[in-house]
């Protein structure tokens, strides 16, 4: 399943065998300004939120989307603060063990 979204997601594997998320904000992200940003940004995560909600809780894209929208909900702050270099690759390094912990969706 592909939500568009502010960022690419890829997925690597590092040095030590295990795997990090590698996230790019997009050029048209980053040409809006900061307030078109965070409200962007906003409907991002409540459009992962919808769509999360109509999947099955086995289904596999779920718990990468969990994932993501968890990752996108600790970067919100800090997109309506205007404080993460747009530029840079955000990477987030995974658990081997199990790489999406303990995740679970609040209402």
């Amino acid at each position: 399943m592909e939500i568009n979204g502010p960022f690419k997601i890829g997925v690597m594997q590092n040095d030590m065998g295990g795997n990090e998320l590698h996230l790019d904000f997009t050029a048209e992200f980053r040409a809006m300004n900061s307030a078109q940003q965070a409200d962007s940004f906003q409907n991002y995560i409540n459009s992962l939120i919808n769509e999360i909600s109509r999947l099955d809780e086995k289904d596999t894209n779920r718990q990468g989307m969990l994932t993501i929208l968890q990752v996108a909900e600790q970067l919100m702050p800090h997109i309506q603060a205007n404080e993460i270099p747009l530029e840079e690759t955000i990477v987030i390094n995974l658990q081997q063990d199990n790489p999406f912990g303990n995740i679970t969706l609040q209402s």
